[in-house]
């Protein structure tokens, strides 16, 4: 049953991960502001229905797993899974989620996307790289605990 919460934490942190990247984008191609307001609410919403519930699955299923094979230290792949999740949430929590609030304060004071400017355009780049690396970070974490190299 650990297992089966530990892949289900997975799923949801992923899938929200990699389909957040597809709205952002695809918001980005649009010029309209509404559009781009949905994006970044539906996301923090997304976040907090799937992103953290999925985080704190993953570190307690985790934690409760790795005890089975000798603790966190036992193993590389264990140790380096940890890092990846938790370099993740860092940058998550510490970056994406001001930067979304920051949008949003943004739009929600303009008229149009190009009112809301250079700054808001800025975040989107930081968003972008940011929010890949913390979507890498999981996938490398999911590719260790899958083939658990020694």
């Amino acid at each position: 049953m650990i297992k089966l919460l530990h892949i289900l934490g997975v799923v949801l942190l992923l899938g929200n991960l990699i389909i957040s990247a597809v709205w952002r984008f695809m918001a980005q191609k649009v010029e309209e502001k509404s559009i781009h307001t949905f994006s970044v609410k539906l996301i923090q919403r997304t976040d907090l229905l799937f992103t953290l519930p999925g985080v704190i699955l993953i570190g307690v299923t985790g934690h409760l797993l790795s005890g089975n094979l000798g603790g966190i230290g036992a193993h590389p792949w264990i140790y380096h899974s940890y890092a990846l999740l938790t370099v993740s949430v860092v940058i998550w929590l510490a970056a994406l989620v001001p930067i979304q609030r920051k949008q949003l304060k943004l739009l929600n004071e303009a008229h149009s996307i190009k009112e809301a400017g250079v700054r808001y355009q800025a975040l989107n780049k930081w968003w972008a790289i940011l929010g890949g690396i913390a979507t890498l970070l999981p996938l490398i974490a999911l590719y260790l605990m899958v083939t658990r190299p020694q």
